[in-house]
């Protein structure tokens, strides 16, 4: 069952978070405002860029504060995104707001790595990527090298990421403890289903799913 109290410092810690991006973004708008229209000085625009640029950095924050309490890592975010968009165009801007890191652009050289094929489409800084198919294959799935490129910094994250890259295909207990270091993998992966994650068991599809494994049926929490 889920703890009410919880939910509602999740809900707090939530609410805090977005005023801080809404602030920065609404901080970095009223400098916008407040520069010349006419007879703009070269110093004038540096210093409106300057401040412009850090708040913007603090907005950036403020989205990796927000993906790492309801995602968790960024290549996660990104998987999660492209899983949700299959066939789509969908331009760096989007990916490096999804990732809200720098290095978004590697994050998606480490899924390719994996197994997902993920296209640049034409060529440059602004060329869109796409992922070409909506899910692994179940040999890449299940694999020894999909367990290893599993990142993560507890092992709530780790199962979350695992799931994301092999569902729909189920993983066995031993995938699960080996992916999240543990042998109380089952509590962290009732803390996933308590966040709103749709993970089953055998109990909810015993013809697809065998005894004792687990697989996340559907990509949104």
């Amino acid at each position: 069952m889920d703890d009410p109290s919880t939910d509602g410092g999740r809900s707090t810690q939530h609410r805090e978070q977005l005023e801080k991006l809404e602030q920065s973004l609404k901080d970095a708008l009223t400098i916008v405002r407040a520069t010349p229209r006419e007879d703009l000085k070269p110093q004038d625009w540096l210093e409106t860029a300057a401040k412009v640029g850090a708040h913007l950095a603090e907005s950036r924050d403020a989205l990796a504060e927000v993906r790492q309490d309801v995602i968790g890592g960024a290549r996660t975010a990104l998987l999660l995104y492209f899983r949700g968009h299959p066939g789509e165009d969908i331009s760096p801007q989007q990916l490096e707001g999804v990732a809200a890191i720098r290095a978004w652009a590697r994050r998606i050289r480490e899924l390719r790595q994996v197994g997902w094929e993920i296209d640049t489409i034409g060529a440059g800084a602004e060329a869109p990527y796409r992922l070409i198919a909506p899910r692994l294959q179940e040999s890449v799935a299940s694999s020894e090298g999909t367990i290893e490129s599993v990142g993560g910094t507890n092992p709530t994250e780790r199962l979350i990421e695992y799931l994301v890259h092999i569902s729909p295909w189920p993983a066995s207990p031993q995938q699960l403890e080996r992916v999240a270091k543990t042998p109380t993998w089952r509590q962290e992966l009732r803390e996933l289903i308590d966040q709103g994650w749709l993970i089953e068991s055998h109990d909810d599809s015993p013809e697809e799913i065998p005894p004792g494994h687990y697989r996340l049926a559907n990509l949104e929490a």
